[in-house]
């Protein structure tokens, strides 16, 4: 048991920020554990000890589910410009010819790719599942009238259900923007990512998917693939890669030089509120 833990302690210190089901699949393909749900079993186990041991800190593992809900207050003026100081950033693409967005199909993979998304200011939606009406209703007024191309990069289970997941989603935020000319492109998981990766998978749930938008019923062939079975580095990297091929070097490092020529005026500011 003991060898176990070492090496799950070692998965989850290569691959943090990350979540349980990411440590299982890696733990699958390196022998550690059986891909069953005893095997997950185990990992969870495992995992939950070594926090409560002080083993793994415990922001290795995230867990996006569950939140607190309060409005920001401050205990004086001085405390707000220290903190609006520090957190201030530029609106990266605020003159940018394109309007990006990442979307995902769980929050154990928004979990994973969110520092990602923070740093280059990006919207993340994590959806759950088959997109609410009401859901993509909101999501699509960001941009519904925005002159901007749209480029939507998602990040999903490869299997009938993640598909179909998919292109219900790129069907109504195209219903409710009114937009056309949204590009929709999925990052991971791919079959090719599957075959390059050799990603451990099963047989699928069913054996056909419709695609929202086209209303056709497509046949599957293959195995079935959950995101989880990527590596979390590499989701970070595909994500990061993906986003940066729209911003400029030269444009991005201006910005980043106003920025801080701003946050220093607000740190300036602070004398004179205390």
């Amino acid at each position: 048991m003991e060898a176990r833990y070492d090496a799950l302690y070692e998965i989850a210190a290569e691959t943090q920020p990350t979540g349980l089901r990411f440590i299982y699949y890696t733990a699958t393909t390196r022998g550690i554990v059986e891909k069953t749900d005893s095997g997950y079993n185990k990992v969870q186990r495992a995992i939950l000890d070594m926090r409560r041991a002080d083993r793994i800190p415990w922001h290795w593992i995230v867990d996006t589910n569950r939140w607190m809900r309060k409005p920001t207050t401050w205990s004086s003026l001085d405390e707000m410009l220290a903190n609006a100081a520090a957190s201030y950033r530029r609106d990266l693409w605020a003159a940018s010819s394109v309007l990006v967005e990442v979307w995902c199909e769980s929050e154990s993979v928004a979990g994973v790719i969110n520092d990602v998304t923070h740093d280059w200011d990006v919207p993340l939606y994590p959806i759950k599942g088959q997109t609410s009406d009401s859901f993509a209703w909101g999501a699509a007024q960001n941009f519904k009238d925005d002159l901007r191309r749209v480029v939507i990069y998602y990040v999903g289970d490869h299997d009938p259900h993640g598909y179909e997941i998919e292109t219900n989603l790129n069907a109504k935020l195209r219903e409710h923007s009114g937009r056309d000319d949204i590009t929709f492109i999925r990052l991971g998981c791919t079959q090719e990512q599957v075959d390059a990766l050799d990603l451990p998978g099963g047989p699928p749930k069913k054996s056909t998917y419709v695609d929202k938008m086209t209303g056709d019923k497509v046949q599957w062939n293959g195995l079935s693939v959950e995101v989880e079975a990527l590596d979390p580095r590499y989701l970070r990297e595909l994500v990061e890669s993906a986003i940066c091929e729209h911003l400029d070097p030269e444009r991005l490092a201006m910005l980043r030089h106003a920025e801080e020529s701003e946050r220093e005026i607000l740190t300036r500011m602070r004398p004179w509120a205390a």
